[in-house]
């Protein structure tokens, strides 16, 4: 299970998986005994020919035994007996909780039907009776509630319809119920977040530092629904610039013990899908009192960076603030102005900071990648909605100038909290990753070789300014999207602890995530760090001293909420993908192999931005997976179907209820060909043109 837990890739083959015990291939036949006992228990999910790590608290499980069939499976399971948190199974409080109602596909069945599984890996079955049926059709999704019945099945009436699979409001109520997320606030917390004063005392005010002088801006998308970070810059007279970072001090407002801050931690983080969120924090706290609204004052902890001209920090300064934003804009009004346009925008004050952030934001970027941190080709899909939330088209999220601009300041103030931080030996979170694995770094030491792309001399391993620079010169070559997506599918995922570790892939020696404490609890707990440090008091040491009595267990929490909202966000975004592509069933598009497998290729089209499977079944000859070369090779004539090959492909099937889509294979594409198909293949892998979307600061 540590082997598992400690791959870059979640699930391995029981080859791959004894390869990584450094096993002989002969214990084969011991290893596979013991990863079916292991998932019979719950702790692993097997995916095709794969095995990975359950998700704790999901209700993951394997399918369950033959002695167990039939029975009502709520999702919950005991964790293993001496289970320390951030082990699987430690946070007994979601994973215990028996299930009070299930949601499920309704089937008729005679006068009355059957309640199975939709959205939901278990297996389980409810009957249902006419009298219980209220209204339900067949195909439905319904939530249901357990009734006293007759016979082997358990019985269960319909509490509410709920809708079609892939209608919005179904397919919500799904995911949250199968990830037990919760929506709804405690009493006790909404009553503390209603207390909450609209006002700030003044003698809050007169113990920080006025910076409603400085011309901050907070830059979102359009649909923001929360606004907790503003910056700004100022020249300085003596050369160089003053970066200024000024987020929301949410600590101020969540006292440590209390109920908004009990809720806060069972969450995690806030969840957000295309067109809702469930937050982590009330209305009244991450929507009004607690988000820089513009013209407003609000409380802060501010960040103050000196810059050299090269991009460089010279020094670095934090203090409660309290600020006033001059203006809320969205990143395309941002980035017109950035690139040369009005976008909008017709104060000058605002202009000019805009100018300076992006120049700033430059200097900034240029000195990291130097440093040796990677920028991985990671475009993302951005689901465009209807009036009624159905998906009306799926695109590729733009990646601006202000997208950078922010993310750079933000990567540059939680770089500096905490190297101050860890400088004083305040217990606190960080943001780790670590170097990948040793199998790993050598399979993609040999591909790079392979392409010419590293220029090194002795033994020693790789490390992320050698990645980075071969990153760099592959861009605009064939094989950029292969190179990319073996670099990043080699790295390890970041994670939370209670230690410094660094930052591989940013090349930083210490990080750590303090710009989002609306949205993740993580950020909170280094708010309440930071207030201690600039506090100093014996009592702010004593708070100090008892928070770090349970540090490693928030982080642990919140790396595995993280994971959580991760799989659910994953989730609810290919159930729209479905919802989009069945009503395109039958067109033929071009694509991009951006996944391999040894049950198919995953294939990403063209206009859509979306991903289905090729089967092998509808792959010409018979093939093979190849792990180390990221590709299936026919078994005869020895051709390849590689990541970053050009396809044309046909939308076949959409099964709203597994979430998945099916295209056949038309044929190639070959450079030169005019977007023509070319049966057989043959072709050598081609990539379509590249794009440059930076590393997403919340996966950092």
């Amino acid at each position: 299970m540590a082997a598992l837990a400690a791959r870059g890739r979640p699930a391995l083959t029981p080859k791959a998986l004894l390869r990584r015990l450094g096993l002989a291939p002969a214990t084969l036949r011991a290893l596979r005994p013991l990863l079916h006992g292991l998932q019979r228990d719950g702790l692993l999910v097997r995916e095709g020919d794969r095995v990975r790590l359950a998700t704790p608290g999901t209700g993951e499980r394997a399918p369950l035994a033959p002695r167990e069939r039939g029975a009502v499976r709520g999702g919950g399971r005991r964790p293993p007996r001496g289970a320390r948190p951030g082990e699987a199974g430690a946070f007994r409080v979601e994973a215990e909780a028996p299930r009070s109602d299930w949601i499920g596909l309704f089937a008729v069945n005679g006068r009355g039907g059957r309640v199975t599984p939709y959205r939901d890996d278990a297996q389980w079955s409810l009957a249902i009776s006419p009298a219980h049926r209220a209204g339900a059709k067949d195909g439905d999704v319904v939530e249901v509630e357990r009734v006293a019945g007759r016979g082997r099945s358990p019985a269960a009436q319909v509490r509410e319809v709920l809708g079609r699979p892939g209608d919005p409001e179904a397919d919500f109520r799904a995911i949250v119920w199968r990830h037990r997320l919760p929506v709804a606030f405690p009493a006790e917390a909404l009553a503390e977040a209603e207390a909450l004063p609209d006002e700030i005392p003044a003698d809050e005010l007169a113990q920080r530092e006025d910076w409603r002088v400085h011309p901050l801006l907070t830059i979102d998308p359009a649909n923001a629904r929360d606004h907790d970070d503003a910056v700004c810059v100022t020249r300085r007279p003596h050369g160089g610039t003053c970066l200024r970072v000024a987020i929301a001090d949410v600590a101020h407002f969540v006292p440590e013990g209390s109920a908004l801050d009990a809720e806060a931690f069972r969450r995690g983080n806030s969840v957000y899908f295309p067109d809702r969120a469930i937050p982590m924090l009330p209305r009244r706290l991450s929507g009004e009192i607690g988000s820089l609204i513009p013209q407003a004052d609000r409380l802060a902890l501010g960040v103050e960076l000196v810059l050299a001209p090269a991009g460089s920090v010279r020094s670095a300064r934090f203090a409660r603030v309290v600020i006033r934003s001059r203006a809320r804009l969205s990143y395309d009004e941002a980035a017109a102005v950035m690139e040369g346009a009005a976008g909008g925008v017709g104060d000058p004050e605002v202009r000019e900071q805009l100018l300076g952030l992006r120049v700033a934001a430059e200097a900034l970027m240029r000195h990291r990648f130097q440093a040796g941190s990677i920028d991985f080709d990671l475009p993302t899909a951005e689901i465009v909605l209807g009036d009624a939330g159905h998906p009306v088209d799926i695109v590729e999220a733009p990646r601006t100038r202000a997208h950078r601009a922010i993310e750079e300041a933000m990567l540059a103030a939680n770089r500096a909290v905490a190297s101050e931080l860890d400088a004083a030996e305040v217990p606190a979170i960080y943001r780790v990753h670590e170097p990948p694995a040793p199998a790993d770094l050598e399979a993609l030491q040999a591909l790079l070789e392979g392409f010419g792309l590293l220029e090194r001399s002795g033994r020693d391993p790789l490390g992320p300014r050698e990645i980075a620079r071969a990153v760099q010169r592959v861009a605009g070559r064939p094989e950029e999207r292969l190179v990319n997506q073996v670099a990043l599918r080699s790295m390890r995922q970041a994670r939370y602890a209670d230690a410094n570790r660094g930052h591989f892939a940013l090349a930083f020696d210490s990080y750590t995530h303090f710009t989002s404490p609306i949205r993740r609890y993580a950020d909170l707990l280094v708010h309440r760090a930071l207030r201690d440090r600039l506090d100093g008091s014996p009592e702010a040491r004593r708070r100090a001293a008892r928070r770090a009595r349970r540090v490693a267990e928030v982080a642990a929490r919140a790396s595995w909420r993280e994971r959580l909202a991760m799989e659910a966000e994953r989730e609810m975004i290919g159930l729209k993908k479905c919802a989009f592509l069945k009503g395109h069933l039958g067109e033929e598009h071009d694509g991009t192999v951006t996944g391999v497998a040894a049950h198919g290729l995953y294939v990403t089209l063209d206009p859509y931005f979306a991903e289905g499977l090729v089967h092998v079944s509808r792959i010409p000859g018979r093939v093979e997976l190849d792990e180390r070369a990221f590709a299936l090779v026919e078994r005869r004539t020895r051709e390849r179907w590689r990541l970053g090959d050009r396809l044309r492909v046909r939308i076949q099937a959409v099964d709203l209820v597994r979430g998945r889509v099916d295209f056949a294979l038309r044929g190639r594409l070959e450079p030169g060909a005019g977007g023509r198909p070319q049966p057989g293949g043959g072709a050598r892998a081609w990539s379509s043109a590249s794009t440059s979307a930076a590393t997403r600061s919340h996966s950092r």
